[in-house]
């Protein structure tokens, strides 16, 4: 018999992206996803690297935390944690953001 169990991954609410820029964030990375966005990934200006990732999208003036403490996953070529901006909010693959 196979075990499956589903798990709900909260993503966090959304942040003010003119507040967040204005404290120049550390960025660790960016990519263009499938939407072709370019995502920035940065950190915290407060929490440093005691605070999940945070996803900003310049174009759109977007930033909300992904819940994640690295880049790795959301950079998989699976797509599976893939972060775009849709509606205003943040996705992570089929995620929405709160």
């Amino acid at each position: 018999m196979i075990n499956i169990q589903l798990i709900k991954i909260k993503i966090s609410k959304m942040i003010n992206y003119e507040k967040l820029m204005s404290k120049n964030p550390t960025e660790y990375e960016r990519f263009t996803n499938s939407k072709g966005q370019e995502i920035v990934f940065v950190e915290d200006p407060i929490e440093g690297c005691d605070a999940p990732v945070i996803c900003v999208c310049h174009e759109l003036k977007l930033a909300c935390c992904s819940d994640f403490w690295e880049t790795y996953d959301m950079l998989q070529s699976h797509k599976e944690y893939e972060p775009s901006f849709q509606d205003g909010r943040l996705w992570l693959g089929d995620l929405q953001s709160d």
